[in-house]
């Protein structure tokens, strides 16, 4: 793979993951809706709105743990191979989805 096409998605995977971890830093602040804490239907909606963000916090944590990954592997010169088969993922498909695993291949028999 050439390295210009592996400097532009090293970019995009850290940029990716900038805004990752800004958006994890931001949902993790504490939820006040309003200066009355004695109120019970208050704290019923911040702790809802907290439970919410806790599902929401683990979906980016996973998100993140994939750019971090392929981050990895791009130091480790292992990037853009696929984890199932070996074989080289296209660029077309690591520039439509830079933290992929898996080829188009194997990507199609994970879903089934």
């Amino acid at each position: 793979m050439e390295k210009e096409l592996i400097e532009k998605l090293k970019t995009q995977l850290k940029e990716k993951e900038a805004k990752l971890l800004g958006q994890i830093t931001e949902l993790k602040k504490p939820v006040d809706m309003g200066s009355d804490v004695d109120s019970f239907d208050e704290e019923t909606d911040e702790a809802t709105e907290y439970s919410a963000h806790l599902g929401m916090i683990d979906s980016l944590k996973k998100s993140l743990e994939r750019v971090q990954d392929a981050l990895t592997k791009i130091e480790a010169e292992g990037y853009g191979i696929c984890e199932a088969c070996s074989s080289p993922i296209s660029e077309e498909h690591l520039l439509a989805d830079p933290e992929t695993r898996l080829c188009k291949d194997c990507k199609l028999k994970e879903r089934k």
